[in-house]
């Protein structure tokens, strides 16, 4: 049987992903890269796993540059984006990943400076990178915005509220933009994955929880950052033709 491949229209394109070190942020800019994109992702202090990410992109024959920047550091963002502006003049896909998960702990037990310090790398930076890029994408009359939430925001768990509260603004925020930003070209969608097989996971976890975890999902398994990224590409790319202000869980039907 002949197989059947997608054009993803990415060839020459231009994308960005935050916090794209290792997990799905490595995941995506490696399939990005092997589409044709030119890749940028972001570190905060972990170089060598950065460059190891962008090692891989152009051992596989693709582009692609870490740069280093902090979503709590507006100034930071402006010069990663202006970086970006230089080479490239354009952008056409942004992929909100970097995670910074706060404190954990019960509501009368939080402390007030932790609380919000979550709600400032989440919300505000993911805005910050957001509000930069948008005109870059506007310029080209093409872009399409992806953020990465979890599926604890439909779930809750106790000892979460910052972490929680974070992840659920980016639904509105993308919902908004998705409406907002459609007369230019502009699509806006999150991406919902249930735990998944990360190097950190691998690393946070004993094998055997996982395992007992696993048996959770109606796959049998958990998903893997490949998983995740697959869906990433396919929105960020010019075969989503349509697919605008969406909430898509990755789970595995759990």
């Amino acid at each position: 049987m002949e197989e059947l491949n997608m054009d993803y229209g990415l060839q020459g394109k231009v994308a960005f992903i935050t916090g794209g070190s290792r997990g799905i942020g490595r995941a995506a800019a490696r399939k990005f890269a092997a589409e044709g994109a030119h890749v940028y992702i972001t570190y905060l202090s972990n170089r060598s796993e950065a460059d190891r990410t962008i090692d891989d992109i152009q051992a596989s024959g693709g582009s692609g540059e870490a740069v280093q920047m902090s979503l709590n550091d507006e100034q930071s963002i402006l010069e990663a984006i202006d970086h970006v502006k230089k080479e490239k003049k354009r952008l056409d896909v942004l992929v909100n990943n970097a995670v910074f998960w706060g404190q954990e702990a019960a509501i009368e037990e939080s402390a007030n400076d932790a609380w919000f310090a979550v709600i400032d790398q989440t919300v505000k930076g993911t805005y910050r990178m957001t509000k930069a890029a948008v005109p870059l994408m506007k310029q080209g009359g093409w872009g399409r915005l992806i953020h990465v939430s979890t599926s604890l925001v439909h779930v809750g768990k106790p000892k979460e509220t910052a972490n929680l509260t974070a992840k659920a603004a980016l639904h509105g925020f993308s919902r908004t933009l998705a409406v907002e930003l459609a007369a230019n070209g502009i699509y806006s969608n999150v991406v919902i994955p249930e735990l998944t097989r990360s190097e950190w996971v691998t690393q946070a976890f004993p094998p055997q929880m996982l395992e007992e975890y696993a048996r959770l999902f109606p796959t049998g398994r958990l998903g893997t950052p490949d998983d995740v990224a697959s869906l990433i590409l396919y929105l960020g790319s010019a075969a989503n033709s349509f697919v605008n202000g969406e909430e898509i869980r990755v789970t595995g039907g759990k």
